[in-house]
């Protein structure tokens, strides 16, 4: 049964000490990063006033909103849910478990359903926590070098669509938690998975952006691009959707490569 492989799943993890440090690293990150941002846009707003410049000012008036706390658990907490997500599936492989693990379920795609659920659950508190802290802290941060409550008031949890971006920033974990389990199960080795989805993030994305015929209509179709458009609270240039859409599209594009590599699972010997 499912809820006989998430529980083993569970308890396999839960007795895992990376998981714990990766969690840990993705609220560390996460916080630390919006920190430094929200005092260095103090910094530069303060700045400003001082050498009463309008358009430093309104530039650093822009940077003091929800997305822009965010900006490390979209950094750094993605990727350790990236990484922790292909390590669940290869550690398996490299240790010559994944075999057993296998057999000791009645249907091969209950491991990889198991995991997606476990972690995925892990990674959506983390994520959470990591964002909800971002956004105080950040604040915070800033406050030490702005005196001006209004000017600080769009880094707030009531500040306008303040909980749609944490909504989405969750959904972003959970997408990138199908993926990496997806890419893993299709590669089975952790230095081709890790590769695949840590360039497919940081470079692949960015260089097909860049060719000259290409620039101007394959982006609005580049899932992670969609995604960060989204929790930015950006409408991707030339994309056929909104935001709302750039969420679908992002958990779409991951569902089918989850979908695929549980396929490959079902076909493969174990």
């Amino acid at each position: 049964m499912l809820a006989h492989a998430i529980n083993a799943e569970w308890i396999k993890i839960r007795t895992t000490k990376a998981v714990y440090w990766t969690s840990a690293l993705i609220i560390v990150f996460s916080v630390a990063f919006g920190a430094f941002m929200g005092w260095a846009n103090g910094m530069n707003y303060k700045l400003a006033v001082d050498d009463n410049n309008a358009e430093l000012m309104a530039l650093s008036v822009d940077g003091f909103d929800v997305p822009n706390a965010l900006m490390g658990m979209q950094a750094f907490g993605v990727m350790i849910i990236l990484i922790q997500g292909v390590l669940l599936v290869t550690g398996e492989y490299g240790n010559n478990t994944a075999k057993s693990n296998v057999l000791a379920v009645p249907k091969r795609w209950q491991l990889p359903v198991a995991k997606f659920v476990v972690y995925g659950v892990i990674a959506a508190v983390a994520t959470l926590i990591a964002s909800v802290f971002s956004v105080v802290v950040t604040k915070w941060a800033a406050g030490t070098q702005v005196d001006d409550d209004a000017v600080l008031s769009g880094i707030s949890l009531s500040a306008d669509d303040a909980w749609m971006v944490i909504l989405r920033m969750v959904i972003y974990a959970f997408g990138a938690v199908a993926l990496a389990i997806g890419v893993a199960y299709l590669l089975r080795r952790t230095a081709g998975a890790m590769a695949v989805v840590l360039l497919w993030v940081l470079v692949l994305e960015d260089i097909v952006a860049m060719i000259p015929k290409a620039q101007d209509w394959i982006p609005q179709y580049l899932p992670f691009k969609n995604m960060n458009s989204a929790v930015n609270l950006d409408d991707l240039a030339n994309a056929p959707w909104g935001q709302t859409g750039s969420v679908i599209y992002f958990a779409v594009i991951c569902l089918v490569i989850f979908i695929l590599g549980t396929v490959i699972l079902r076909r493969r010997d174990a």
